[in-house]
């Protein structure tokens, strides 16, 4: 009986190793968009602790917690890029919250945003 058990047991271990090996390696263009987005969220409360407001994009990429990202990103006027998604961070008047989003290159890529709270959704447009 015991040893049905550690076979029954020891197939499961197998069967589940196959069935995480078989599935598809995370997309590279959402993986580096939820990479730009810590590095936002993180340098964003690093500036709010600091100043008590937020800060806008332009001025976040000098920041500490964006140096991992940083090489990546372009700043053409209004314009902020990282590996070729646009960055869009909207701040109110008195810069006490904030929403960030990373657009995909792709009219059907998946887009990442987050806010002021630091969680991270993704969505991808209907129709795609």
């Amino acid at each position: 009986m015991d040893r049905r058990i550690i076979m029954l047991f020891a197939m499961t271990a197998v069967l589940t190793g196959i069935a995480i090996a078989a599935q598809a390696p995370p997309d590279p263009e959402l993986r580096d968009a939820i990479t730009v987005m810590r590095a936002i969220n993180t340098a964003e409360n690093a500036v709010r602790q600091t100043g008590g407001k937020y800060a806008p994009l332009v001025t976040l990429v000098d920041q500490a917690f964006m140096k991992g990202v940083r090489p990546n990103i372009v700043v053409n006027g209004d314009v902020v890029t990282y590996m070729d998604a646009q960055l869009r961070l909207v701040l109110p008047a008195d810069a006490l919250q904030y929403q960030v989003m990373v657009m995909p290159r792709q009219s059907c890529g998946v887009a990442v945003f987050s806010d002021e709270r630091g969680v991270i959704y993704t969505g991808k447009g209907l129709g795609c």
